[in-house]
C-alpha cells in the first residue's frame, strides 16, 4: 500500500508541476478584444508589451494562502480510525508587508520609470528632454516645467483568518467539509516624492489650450498637485476622475471572502492520505473602481470562484520507540476559476503605454465654416474643435466584464513532529492568469467625437484677431511628446526650422481658412488645420489581457499541542513566517555606468546618464533596465502569523 501511496503522490506532484508550467507560459502577452462589433463580438489587436506599464496591480487575495492553512493542524484533520464526527476550529492572525518597492512602481509605469528610480515630467520647451519623460503640458504645467518623481510603494495587510474543519466520517469514511472566513485590513500607499528642478515661467500661449493666453499663475504648481484631484486649465471642463495619485495612504477593511470546501479521502490510513475536494468561494470584498492608480483591494475583486484540488500526506518515517515522533510530507493544491464580474478599468491606447494620461479634444459640428486648402481648392472640415479638453483617462475608463481563467495555490511542506511539538518547512506557489475583458454593445456606444490633442494649437485668428476653433488633431502623439515641438528643419531649406505654433506636424496638415479668409497663429501669418481630422475609435484602446501574476514563497512554522489530555477538546498554538517573491524584480545596472562626466546640458534634472567615448550622452542604464523587464503581477512580501485553535472529538 505504501508503494501505491508513493506512486500516487509522485503522479500528483508531476501533474501539479505540469499545470504550473502551463500557467507560467499561458498569459504573458496574449492579445485581447479591442473593437466592439454587433452583439459584443470582438476583433483582436496587439498585446501589452513586456516593458509597458499597467494600471492595475494583480495581487494575491488576502484570504488565499495555502501555506497558512497547511501548518499546525496535521494531527487533527484527515484522521484515520475515527468513526464519529470531529471538528477543528482555528484563528490565524497574520501581518504582511511588501518589499522591493521598485518592483511595484516598475509594474505600474513600465520602462517610463527610468532606471527603476524616477518618472520624469518635462514640458515641450525643455531643452534635451529625456526621451521617456511625460509631457508636462498634458497636466496643466508650464511648457518649460521640469521635475522628477520617485515612488516607494508599500502594501500592508493585517488578516484574521477563521477556519473550521469538520470530519464527516459518521456519514462516509474520509468525507470532510472546510470553511474559511478571512477578514482583512489593507493599506496601500505609493509614497510619491516630487523634486521640481524648474517650476517654469512660460504661459500657455493663446490658441494652445484656450482662446486666451493662460499665465503661469493659473497653471498647476506641480505634477502631484494635478494628479491628486485634478485642476482645470484652459478649455478643460471636467477634472481628472480616474487614475489619481494620492500622496497619503488608502485603506480598506472587509471580510475578504466566504470559502467552503467539500472533500473526500479515497485513500486514508494512519501514515498517509490522498483525496480531492471541490471548492466554492463567495466574494465579500470590494471591487476596483479605478478612481486611484494604486487602489486598495480586499479579496479577489468581487469574483465568484469555483474549483477544486487535491490533498495528501505521507509519513515516511515513524519512530518505533515513540509513535509521536515522525517525519512526513503534506500537500495541498487548489485550482479555481474566477467567474465573470463587472469592474471599472482604465485602458491605454494601442501601442502607447501610459497614454491614458494624455489630453483629448472633443470635436463637434463645423459651425464656423473651417476649411483647408487642398490642391488649391478649399475643402470644408468634417468637424471642428468644440472648446472642450478632456483627460484621456476619463474617456478610456468604463465598466467591463472581467474574468480570470485559472488561479493556482499549491503548498507542500516537510514536517517533523515530536510529542507535542511540530516543525514545518515548506514551499508555496501561487499564480493567476491575466484578466480577460469583454465589452457589451451599450458600452461601445459611449465612444464618439474625440481626438488626440498632442501639442497641436487649437485656435487660429483672422485679420481682425477674432479667434476660431479649428480642426487640428494629432493621432501620432503619445505620453512623451506631441509632434510639433521641438522645431525641425524644413525639408526645402535645412537652415530654416518650421514653427511649432503653425501646426506643421498635425494629422493631414493643410492651410487653415474660415470661409475664404486665411487663419494665422499668434506668432506667424500661417496656420495649418487637419483636413480631415482623425478621430479616436474603440479599436484604438488596448484591451489585451492583463499580465499573469505569479509568486514563489518559502515558509516555516513551529507549533505546540499539549499531549495526554483526557478532555474532549485539545488546544494548539503556533508561530509561522513567510517570505514571498514575485517575478517582476527590476534589475538596475546604473552602478556599472562610467563615472566620466557628461556635458552639463545632457543632465536634465540631475538624471544619471552614461557617456559615450566622445563624451556625448547615452541612456545605457535605461536600455539595460529595459532589457530586465519581466511583466508579471504579484507582490514580493514578508509575513508573520500566530495560529491557535481547538480540536473537538
Amino acid at each position: 500500500m505504501k508503494k501505491n501511496i508513493k506512486m500516487l503522490t509522485q503522479i500528483a506532484l508531476a501533474s501539479i508541476f505540469l499545470l504550473s508550467v502551463k500557467i507560467i507560459h499561458s498569459v504573458c502577452c496574449f492579445p485581447g478584444p479591442s473593437i466592439c462589433a454587433p452583439c459584443g463580438e470582438t476583433d483582436r489587436r496587439c498585446c501589452i508589451g513586456i516593458c509597458d506599464g499597467y494600471p492595475y496591480l494583480l495581487t494575491r487575495p488576502q484570504g488565499r494562502n495555502a501555506a497558512r492553512d497547511l501548518v499546525g493542524e496535521q494531527k487533527f484533520v484527515h484522521k484515520y480510525g475515527d468513526e464519529e464526527r470531529y471538528s477543528t476550529a482555528s484563528i490565524t492572525v497574520e501581518y504582511q508587508q511588501s518589499f522591493w518597492p521598485d518592483q511595484i512602481a516598475r509594474f505600474l509605469f513600465g520602462s517610463d520609470f527610468v532606471n527603476c528610480c524616477n518618472l520624469f515630467i518635462q514640458g515641450s520647451l525643455v531643452q534635451n528632454r529625456h526621451p521617456k519623460a511625460w509631457l508636462a503640458d498634458y497636466f496643466g504645467l508650464p511648457m518649460d516645467f521640469d521635475s522628477k518623481i520617485k515612488f516607494c510603494p508599500k502594501i500592508q495587510n493585517a488578516i484574521i483568518d477563521i477556519n473550521i474543519y469538520t470530519g464527516l466520517d459518521n456519514l462516509a469514511k474520509g468525507l470532510y467539509a472546510k470553511f474559511d472566513f478571512p477578514i482583512a485590513w489593507t493599506k496601500w500607499e505609493l509614497n510619491p516624492c516630487e523634486k521640481i528642478c524648474n517650476r517654469g515661467t512660460e504661459p500657455f500661449p493663446a490658441g494652445y489650450m484656450s482662446e486666451e493666453e493662460i499665465p503661469r499663475e493659473q497653471l498647476s504648481s506641480s505634477f502631484l498637485q494635478y494628479m491628486k484631484c485634478g485642476k482645470r486649465f484652459g478649455d478643460m471642463k471636467e477634472l481628472l476622475h480616474y487614475g489619481r495619485i494620492c500622496r497619503g495612504a488608502l485603506k480598506k477593511i472587509r471580510l475578504a471572502e466566504i470559502r467552503g470546501s467539500l472533500g473526500y479521502n479515497f485513500v486514508l490510513d494512519r501514515d498517509y492520505h490522498f483525496g480531492f475536494f471541490v471548492q466554492l468561494s463567495a466574494p465579500t470584498g470590494n471591487r476596483r473602481c479605478s478612481k486611484y492608480l494604486f487602489e486598495p483591494i480586499v479579496g479577489n475583486g468581487k469574483h465568484w470562484e469555483i474549483g477544486g484540488g487535491i490533498s495528501g500526506s505521507w509519513i515516511f518515517h515513524r519512530s518505533k520507540e515513540n509513535e509521536s515522533k515522525y517525519v512526513g510530507v503534506w500537500l495541498d493544491a487548489t485550482i479555481t476559476h474566477l467567474c465573470t464580474t463587472r469592474q471599472c478599468r482604465s485602458f491605454d491606447f494601442t501601442c502607447k503605454p501610459n497614454s491614458r494620461y494624455m489630453l483629448l479634444e472633443e470635436m463637434g459640428t463645423n459651425k464656423n465654416n473651417i476649411q483647408g486648402k487642398v490642391d488649391q481648392t478649399l475643402t470644408e472640415a468634417t468637424y471642428q474643435y468644440k472648446k472642450d479638453l478632456v483627460p484621456a483617462i476619463n474617456w478610456s475608463t468604463f465598466k467591463v466584464d472581467v474574468r480570470m481563467d485559472i488561479q493556482a495555490d499549491i503548498a507542500v511542506k516537510l514536517g517533523f513532529v515530536k510529542d507535542g511539538w511540530s516543525f514545518d518547512l515548506g514551499y508555496n506557489f501561487w499564480a493567476m492568469t491575466g484578466e480577460k475583458f469583454e465589452l457589451d454593445c451599450c458600452t461601445c456606444e459611449l465612444f464618439y467625437d474625440y481626438a488626440v490633442k498632442g501639442d497641436a494649437h487649437l485656435y487660429g485668428k483672422d485679420p481682425q484677431t477674432t479667434m476660431y476653433p479649428i480642426s487640428a488633431t494629432q493621432s501620432l502623439a503619445d505620453i512623451h511628446s506631441g509632434k510639433n515641438y521641438p522645431a525641425q528643419p524644413l525639408t526645402d531649406n535645412t537652415e530654416q526650422n518650421d514653427l511649432p505654433t503653425e501646426n506643421p506636424r498635425i494629422d493631414n496638415p493643410k492651410q487653415a481658412f474660415v470661409g475664404t479668409i486665411a487663419l494665422s497663429s499668434i506668432s506667424t501669418t500661417t496656420l495649418k488645420t487637419s483636413i480631415q481630422p482623425v478621430f479616436l475609435e474603440k479599436r484604438d484602446l488596448n484591451l489585451g489581457d492583463s499580465p499573469t501574476a505569479m509568486t514563489h514563497k518559502i515558509f516555516a512554522y513551529i507549533g505546540y499541542t499539549p499531549i495526554d489530555r483526557e478532555k474532549y477538546w485539545t488546544p494548539f498554538i503556533g508561530l509561522g513566517g513567510q517570505v514571498e517573491f514575485a517575478k517582476n524584480r527590476c534589475k538596475t545596472c546604473c552602478d556599472k555606468c562610467s563615472n566620466k562626466c557628461c556635458p552639463e546640458v545632457c543632465k536634465p534634472c540631475g538624471c544619471s546618464l552614461c557617456c559615450n567615448n566622445d563624451e556625448t550622452c547615452c541612456y545605457t542604464c535605461d536600455d539595460c533596465c529595459d532589457l530586465s523587464c519581466n511583466k508579471k503581477g504579484g507582490v514580493s512580501q514578508w509575513g508573520i502569523w500566530l495560529k491557535c485553535g481547538l480540536h473537538f472529538e
